[in-house]
Order: structure tokens, then C-alpha cells, then sequence
């Protein structure tokens, strides 16, 4: 008794070092991001929804004429409806003056529902206590935002970040309410069920009309999901299945847009057929497992083996098939890969690619969960069901130490200035982030001049790496020059050499 009150409290100065550590990383990602400013697509986007604004700041306007834009939109270059509606709104609600808001809605609302998700699988499906499923999410989350691919395009540029980062988060929000939805008692409170499928309704409409990659990947796990209701013969099934109907509706609605196919046709990129493109997808998604399973995830890994221990030492279950489990969770990560390889023969831009990293820790470390079950039923087993313990639970905290430890040395060593924290640190150390939004006061100058109709601006000194996207160009007609053009309602923008 005494080694086990032992255990749990190591268990509880892990967690709270490890959410100390998670604030700590999450500080200079928000704080940097009050130096950040639109570029690039966000003055197309926003061009016609601040007009809108402008006039009288009324509401109801904005979004009558964000309708109109979504429908243009729709009718000649893409399906996305929710994405193009949600973005443009909040670009003329904010705009330039409080443009940190994107990072806050794409970086807190990922963090939030991915440990929200990890807790919630952990403590409902695995019957894991707070402490250990708030570890395990902490850890995952810490290591997705440090090693994001491109976190520009993941947290600072609001455009593609609400529609890859934001439509991502809300895609683990919709796996949470399944969770919840499976392991809550409705029959006798039929309000809670009519809430599960408001908020299932609302998930589903707005995810199946995001991106493709995580609209593909939602609609793929929402089969399994109705083949777990239905197999178990769940009370609430027909939640699901209407769930599910209503977002197929919508996501057909997406994918067949017609400015889906002028946009293909006008990338003048290769496409491949759809049997080629899902053996391209497992081929890319094998390649990228075998490539970014690197040292620093190995070594987290083998730091969460106890904690896996002892989340599934509280559920009798005896985890079948897990080579079946694992081909499919491989299969699901792949899907991701198949829409941009059909449509333009490649894996996707940087704000598609932070999106197969984010899933990679998902999928490393949901498989080694359980495997890990797996392997601790096998070895009970083979002591006839006695149950045995599985090494000293009472240098938990002391494995950690050294395993966080080789963990830093070996993030220093792979990640080093790419780590996100250490890049935002290292511009607001050195005065780059502050002398970059400093020049972009200066451009506002000009471009806020009346009297000057045809604009030239100096190049950017400092690009800090976390908030520059891409800039203007020496060529006036030049589609970025001229969206900034439109924007500040000038005859030309160019950029001097």
C-alpha cells in the first residue's frame, strides 16, 4: 500500500512538471505572435469582408456578404465552404490590428482538443486515472507543437491555419463526442443525447467543409465508428448514423464544387488515378514513418511505457488482433496522403504536412499503447492469471529525470533553432520579431496614404522564422502585389530590389 501511494504521488509531480513544461513551451508561441501581421492570401480573402465591415460595422452585412463570397468561391475555385466563410469573417472582425487572434484560435484550440481528446480516450476507453492520461496528453502535445513542420502555416497565418490546424482540432473534438456519446447512459436523460447530436451535427457540417485531408480522414473514421455502435448494439447508434448521413451530405457538397475542378485544371500539375494514388499514399506514408521516427520520439516512447503499463493494468481487456489494429491505423494515417497526391501528383504544401506530423504522434503512440496491453496480457497470462508486477514502480520519477534528460539533449541535437519555442524565444531575444513588425508599421505609412497611388516598399530586414510567410515582389503584377493593391486601394504595390 505504501509503494502504491508512493507510485501515484511520482505520478502527480510528473504531471504537474509536465504541464509546467507545456505552459512554458506555449508562452513565446502566443507571446510572438503579437508582433505578427496578414500577408499574402489573407489581403484576397479579407479584401471583400472588410469592405463589407467598413461601411457601418453591422453584423448581419458582414455576413451577408461573406454568403456571397463562399458561393463565388464555391462556383470557381473551391468546395471549402466552411473554411472560406470562418477565415474572412474573423479577418474583418480583427484584421491587422488584433491578427494574433488567428494563432490564438489555431494554437489554443489545437492544444485544447488534442489533450481534451487524449484524456477523454484514455480515461473513458482505458479506465486510466487524471493524473496518467494527463502525462501521456502533455507529452504528445509538447512534442506536436515543438516539432511542427511548418508552424507558420500551422499557428501564424491565419488563413491556412484555420483551414488545416482549426478544422483539425475540431476533427478531435468529433472523435471526443463519439467517446463520450459510447460510454454515457442517455436513455434516462434524453436532453444529453439531444445535445451529443446538436453537437456531433455542428462537428460534422463544419468538418465536411475543411480541408480534404482531415474531411477524408473524419469520413473514414466515422464508418468504424457507426460499425462499433451498431456491433455492439449501442442505444444511441442512430445518433451516429445521422451524424454520419448529414456529413457525407455535406462533404459531397465539397468535393464535387465546380471551382474544385477549374482550380485542378489551372494547377498545370500531374494527377494520377485514384488506384494510384492510394498505392502512392501507403508507399508516402511508409516512407514518412520510416523517416520521422527519429530519437527524440523513440526515447519519449520508451519514458511511457510504465505510464502504458499502468493504464492498462485497470481495464480487462485482452487487446486482440493487434497487428489487424495496427494495419489499420497505418491505412488511416495513408488516407491522408491520397488527396493531394489524386489532385496535384504531390504530398502537399507545408500546412499539409504539419497535419501528417501532428497524426504521426497519434499513431506512434496509440499503437505502443496498445502493443503494450497486448504484451502485459500475454505475459499475465503465461503466470497461469496471476498478475505480476512489471518493474519498480518506485523509480518512476527518477527513470524520468534521466529520461528527460537524453530527451533535451537529443531535441537539441535533431530540432536545435527549428524547435518552435527555441525559434520564438531567439526572435524576441534578439529584437527580430519587434524590428519586423516595426517595418510593417513603416509599409502602413504608405499604404495608408491617400495621396500615393502607386506604392514602393523596402524589403523586410529580419523574416523571423515562426511568423514570415511570404511577401510581395519586384513584379507589380505579381498576384500578391496586386491582392495588397486591392486591399489598400492603390493603382500598383512593388517591391524595391
Amino acid at each position: 500500500m505504501k509503494k502504491k501511494l508512493e507510485f501515484q504521488t511520482q505520478i502527480k509531480i510528473i504531471f504537474w512538471i509536465m504541464l509546467i513544461i507545456l505552459v512554458c513551451i506555449l508562452i513565446p508561441l502566443f507571446w510572438i505572435s503579437h508582433y505578427n501581421f496578414p500577408s499574402v492570401d489573407d489581403y484576397s480573402y479579407a479584401k471583400d469582408a472588410v469592405a463589407a465591415w467598413s461601411k457601418n460595422h453591422s453584423l448581419a452585412e458582414l455576413l451577408s456578404s461573406q454568403f456571397f463570397y463562399v458561393i463565388d468561391c464555391y462556383q470557381n475555385w473551391q468546395g471549402t465552404y466552411f473554411s472560406y466563410f470562418g477565415c474572412t469573417c474573423l479577418l474583418a472582425l480583427f484584421g491587422e490590428n488584433a491578427y494574433f487572434i488567428g494563432t490564438y484560435l489555431s494554437l489554443g484550440g489545437f492544444v485544447f482538443a488534442q489533450v481534451f481528446f487524449i484524456i477523454i480516450a484514455l480515461r473513458k476507453i482505458f479506465n486510466a486515472d487524471f493524473y496518467s492520461a494527463g502525462i501521456i496528453a502533455f507529452c504528445c502535445v509538447s512534442m506536436q507543437v515543438l516539432f511542427t513542420t511548418v508552424p507558420c502555416e500551422a499557428f501564424y497565418w491565419m488563413v491556412g491555419s484555420f483551414l488545416y490546424t482549426f478544422s483539425h482540432a475540431l476533427g478531435l473534438l468529433l472523435c471526443s463526442l463519439w467517446i463520450l456519446l459510447y460510454y454515457t447512459d442517455c436513455t434516462s436523460k434524453k436532453l444529453k443525447g439531444y445535445l451529443y447530436l446538436l453537437g456531433i451535427l455542428i462537428l460534422s457540417f463544419s468538418i465536411a467543409g475543411e480541408n480534404y485531408i482531415t474531411a477524408l480522414t473524419i469520413g473514414i473514421l466515422y464508418v468504424f465508428c457507426l460499425i462499433k455502435f451498431f456491433w455492439s448494439k449501442h442505444p444511441q447508434k442512430y445518433i451516429i448514423l445521422v451524424g454520419m448521413i448529414v456529413y457525407y451530405i455535406f462533404f459531397m457538397i465539397n468535393v464535387t464544387a465546380p471551382g474544385n475542378f477549374i482550380r485542378l485544371h489551372s494547377a498545370g500539375m500531374e494527377n494520377f488515378s485514384a488506384i494510384k494514388s492510394i498505392f502512392l499514399s501507403l508507399k508516402e506514408a511508409a516512407d514518412y514513418i520510416a523517416t520521422w521516427t527519429i530519437l527524440p520520439f523513440i526515447i519519449l516512447a520508451i519514458m511511457l511505457v510504465p505510464l502504458f503499463i499502468q493504464v492498462v493494468r485497470k481495464k480487462n481487456y485482452q487487446y486482440p488482433l493487434p497487428l489487424l489494429v495496427s494495419l489499420i491505423s497505418f491505412g488511416v494515417f495513408a488516407a491522408q496522403f491520397t488527396p493531394t497526391i489524386y489532385t496535384l501528383g504531390i504530398t502537399g504544401a507545408g500546412r499539409v504536412q504539419n497535419l501528417y506530423r501532428f497524426n504521426l504522434f497519434l499513431l506512434l503512440y496509440g499503437n505502443e499503447l496498445y502493443w503494450t496491453g497486448w504484451c502485459y496480457r500475454k505475459w499475465n497470462m503465461s503466470f497461469q492469471g496471476q498478475e505480476k508486477s512489471v518493474g519498480k514502480k518506485h523509480y518512476l520519477l527518477a527513470g524520468w529525470i534521466i529520461g528527460g534528460i537524453l530527451l533535451c539533449y537529443s531535441l537539441k541535437m535533431w530540432g536545435n533553432n527549428t524547435l518552435t519555442t527555441v525559434s520564438a524565444i531567439d526572435s524576441l531575444r534578439h529584437g527580430y520579431a519587434k524590428q519586423y513588425y516595426a517595418e510593417h508599421q513603416e509599409r502602413l505609412l504608405l499604404l495608408k496614404d491617400e495621396s500615393i497611388k502607386d506604392v514602393y516598399l523596402k524589403p523586410y530586414t529580419f523574416k523571423p522564422y515562426l511568423l514570415f510567410f511570404g511577401d510581395i515582389t519586384d513584379d507589380p503584377q505579381d498576384w500578391v502585389n496586386q491582392a495588397l493593391a486591392d486591399y489598400y486601394n492603390k493603382a500598383s504595390v512593388t517591391l524595391i530590389k
